[in-house]
């Protein structure tokens, strides 16, 4: 079988995050062939991003830049092309400018589609709104004209966190699976310490954007007896280094923009606490939180919405998104090493249930079903 995938960025957005997973693209090797629509002039070469497809062959389409303003004008080609392709299957993870195209080619072509969301859209024009009237007002614009189409074309829709199915309920009747993202256990689990770090070492990962909202982190590390290693790179990365040095704060706290994903489960390992205040309203359990519980590491995350826990209520510890209630949950895991223990081991336990063989499965049997009109009890 063939796979024609709409990523959400070129690829070698990903490659340089060191963002290239193993199969990502082509679950249990499902497909024979995956064609990459990278909407850039020149994206990478598909050696460097052979692993996201597995033992398949991978094939990157550059077909330049394309926005919301010349998507009709491009429109021709896109389709000639994935004529030419002729894929089983096309699959995209947003609903904006991807997703239409995605959709746009299963219409008039009349090939499967496979909608996987991976945020709150909703929720990303209530804060858009706030900080950068352009992207709101481009968000407003898809609200209306692009995302409905893209959600009411797809055969498939899955969800990673359950805080997006009021959005999609909102505009189809079709009620989402939810898909959680996927992470190699084993990896995480056969990880090795770094020596070189400080302890008690409190890990945070994730992207160095508002809605992370590290400056909580930082701030609850001020009352701490502890050292810090954030992850990750983006707009707030000089504020946030302005930030830990008004607060005196360079001998306990560092940022590090990227780290390799090979060897980022040697991180984790290193650590006694993983935390991170991001928005719940975006979020529900986002990779690193996956990551942190296959290493087995207490973790301390912010209060979910109503009845959209994901099912964490027994395996984390929620706080309030501010300093003082992060500080103080943390500190309650380091200095009790029986807590950090209970913890420890139902982080392992729960971690079972994202490992990327089950996920896997799943999404290669979501596939299967979408292509041959049947479900594994057909």
């Amino acid at each position: 079988m063939k796979l024609c995938v709409f990523p959400n960025d070129p690829i070698r957005a990903y490659f340089e995050k060191g963002e290239i997973k193993d199969r990502y693209y082509n679950p249990q090797n499902l497909f024979k062939e995956v064609h990459i629509i990278s909407f850039t002039h020149d994206d990478i070469d598909e050696k460097d991003a052979q692993t996201l497809v597995g033992n398949a062959k991978l094939k990157i389409h550059s077909v330049g830049k394309i926005g919301l303003g010349n998507r009709q004008k491009n429109l021709v080609n896109i389709l000639d092309l994935i004529k030419q392709i002729k894929p089983d299957v096309i699959r995209a993870y947003n609903p904006l400018l991807q997703g239409w195209f995605a959709a746009k080619c299963s219409d008039e072509l009349g090939i499967p589609f496979f909608l996987s969301l991976h945020t709150q859209y909703d929720q990303n024009r209530k804060l858009l709104k706030k900080k950068n009237l352009k992207k709101f007002l481009a968000l407003k614009y898809t609200e209306k004209l692009i995302e409905p189409y893209v959600l009411q074309h797809a055969q498939k829709i899955t969800i990673v966190y359950k805080i997006i199915e009021p959005y999609v309920l909102k505009h189809t009747k079709e009620k989402p699976e939810v898909l959680y993202n996927k992470v190699n256990c084993e990896k995480f689990s056969n990880s090795k310490k770094i020596e070189s770090f400080s302890t008690p070492l409190i890990i945070s990962v994730g992207r160095l954007i508002e809605e992370k909202n590290h400056h909580c982190l930082i701030r609850a590390m001020k009352n701490l007896d502890a050292y810090c290693v954030i992850i990750g790179n983006g707009d707030r990365y000089n504020e946030l280094q302005n930030l830990i040095k008004k607060l005196d704060l360079e001998n306990k706290i560092a940022i590090e923009k990227s780290v390799p994903n090979e060897s980022i489960q040697n991180y984790y390992k290193s650590a006694e606490v993983f935390a991170l205040a991001y928005d719940p309203d975006l979020e529900g359990v986002p990779i690193p939180v996956i990551e942190a519980m296959a290493t087995g590491l207490p973790i301390v995350i912010p209060f979910p919405n109503t009845e959209y826990s994901d099912n964490l209520e027994n395996t984390v510890v929620f706080s309030e998104r501010n300093a003082e209630a992060f500080s103080r949950n943390i500190e309650k895991i380091l200095k009790n090493s029986d807590v950090a223990k209970e913890l420890s081991e139902k982080s392992i336990k729960k971690s079972k249930e994202f490992d990327s063989s089950i996920i896997e499965k799943r999404e290669a049997e979501i596939y299967e079903e979408i292509v041959t009109g049947k479900t594994p009890k057909e």
